[in-house]
């Protein structure tokens, strides 16, 4: 039988304070969030721009290849664009010390609202788009460790399957109800076979075997 791609992780709250902090811990040190210090600020990706507020902000993706240039195409032109089927933007948080849904609590819940309710509404106005086309989600674990939302067309499977994408409407709820309820709660998703946070966390089960053997 083939070696498959993915492993899945059944991540426990003390595996995420033993292994996945220091993990991104070091990932944040290294500078590798230093690009979207500049999205943040304005000197990256401006044109890309839907909304800006004091909390947050929301962008066209990059992964979104097929849009006119902004730069160079009027935003009135944006509307019904043949490239809405591939629609990509990211809502992304201007506080600091939220990397990933681990960190989220009931204060962001406002955050959050806005954010899902801005973007749609944004999406709606320059691109044509009703909301009921539209899933808003976020990644867990995440491709970059400064918090961010992913809005998508319904169409679009790529990173929003059940071992990966959770939704905000859900992340609300669940906020509502407990306050602490993504920092005590056991997370499963999927990561890829030699990546560095799974060798990591492997590393971490050998030595728990170990200890306890």
């Amino acid at each position: 039988m083939p070696c498959l791609g993915h492993v899945l992780v059944r991540e426990t709250p003390e595996l995420y304070r033993d292994v996945v902090v220091p993990y991104v811990k070091s990932m944040i040190d290294n500078g590798s969030l230093s690009w979207i210090r500049n999205v943040i600020d304005g000197t990256r990706e401006g044109e890309r721009t839907l909304v800006d507020e004091a909390d947050f902000l929301i962008n066209v993706d990059t992964k979104w290849r097929s849009h006119p240039p902004p730069l160079s195409t009027p935003r009135e032109d944006w509307h019904s664009h043949t490239s809405v089927t591939d629609l990509y933007c990211l809502g992304i948080t201007k506080r600091c010390g939220i990397s990933c849904i681990r960190d989220l609590r009931t204060e962001h819940v406002s955050m959050l609202k806005s954010m899902e309710r801005m973007g749609l509404d944004a999406i709606r106005e320059v691109y044509g788009v009703a909301e009921d086309q539209i899933k808003v989600y976020v990644h867990y674990q995440p491709q970059f460790y400064h918090f961010h939302v992913h809005f998508t067309r319904l169409e679009n499977e790529v990173g929003s399957s059940v071992e990966r994408g959770h939704l905000v409407s859900d992340i609300v709820q669940n906020l509502e109800m407990d306050d602490m309820y993504y920092a005590t709660r056991t997370v499963t998703y999927k990561l890829q076979r030699g990546s560095t946070l799974l060798s990591l966390i492997e590393d971490h089960r050998s030595r728990d075997v170990t200890v306890r053997g």
